[in-house]
């Protein structure tokens, strides 16, 4: 088994939604319209009115409501709103884990956190299309429920060595399986046709030093984690940007006093976009 057959076998055990599989094929095409791409998201009622709130929360900072979902393409641009459609049914793809291997509520929280922490960098970075960033945060670390679900018996032998500590899950997968979840999420982002900025965000957010032509957008995404991470475990600021990698701070140019004066706006935006992302039945499940 490897990370290419895992997601090939991915099939078999979740589904993607339609309109994540009908919004991919037609942009995979060289003519669509505006109104073409919004009437197939408007087809999935809950994954449109998601879309409709992000939008317009104070996170995508629109001056005028945003009423429609052809406007919200017009104004977000059709590959960022795919992007966002692939973000927002993810959580309802990945179902049917066991809640001893993953706390799905808390995977999502940490998920969401590190992609709106992503954003509000790259918004301070004057990074183009920021959201970008916010659907790279959640969806980077997928590779670990494709093992999960994939592997249930290897998953448990890891998750006991580990004992939850996610810092050295990688290293413990590779000598486990002879691959890590960072392989097969960039595996799974290569097979939904996301760009190739995704698939370096899933393979290298562990270690930005490693990433090839995106280092800004993994180094942006690698600092996120840490601090989603600290906060997830209650640390302080200064406890939680120890393990973020020097060459991320070098790419990026951010301080360690740049991140921390950022940390409480963009936890405060994190949980304002939970509600927007997450299923209320994942929610009720903690």
């Amino acid at each position: 088994m490897d990370p290419k057959s895992l997601v090939q076998n991915l099939d078999r055990l979740v589904s993607l939604p339609d309109v994540c599989i009908k919004v991919n094929q037609l942009l995979g095409t060289s003519d669509y319209s505006v109104v073409e791409v919004a009437d197939i998201i408007t087809q999935d009622a809950d994954i449109s009115a998601r879309l409709l709130r992000l939008v317009n929360s104070p996170l995508f900072g629109q001056r005028a409501k945003v009423e429609t979902l052809s406007r919200a393409v017009t104004l977000i641009g059709a590959n960022e709103l795919r992007n966002l459609v692939m973000a927002t049914a993810a959580q309802r793809t990945f179902t049917g884990i066991p809640e001893e291997m993953v706390n799905m509520t808390d995977f999502w929280r940490h998920s969401v956190t590190t992609g709106v922490m992503a954003k509000t960098l790259a918004e301070q970075s004057n990074v183009l299309h920021s959201e970008r960033l916010l659907v790279m945060g959640v969806l980077h670390d997928l590779g670990r429920l494709v093992i999960y679900l994939s592997l249930p018996d290897e998953s448990r032998d890891i998750l006991h060595i580990t004992g939850g500590d996610t810092w050295i899950l990688a290293d413990t997968e590779q000598e486990i399986l002879g691959f890590n979840h960072l392989d097969v999420g960039a595996e799974l982002m290569r097979s939904w046709h996301l760009p190739e900025s995704f698939i370096e965000v899933a393979g290298f957010h562990n270690a930005p030093a490693n990433a090839k032509e995106y280092r800004l957008e993994v180094a942006l995404v690698h600092i996120a984690k840490a601090v989603a991470n600290g906060h997830m475990v209650g640390l302080s600021v200064d406890e939680m940007l120890w393990a973020i990698d020097p060459s991320a701070w070098d790419t990026t140019g951010f301080s360690h006093q740049d991140v921390s004066a950022l940390v409480t706006e963009m936890i405060i935006r994190s949980e304002e976009t939970m509600d927007m992302i997450i299923a209320p039945a994942r929610r009720a499940q903690a």
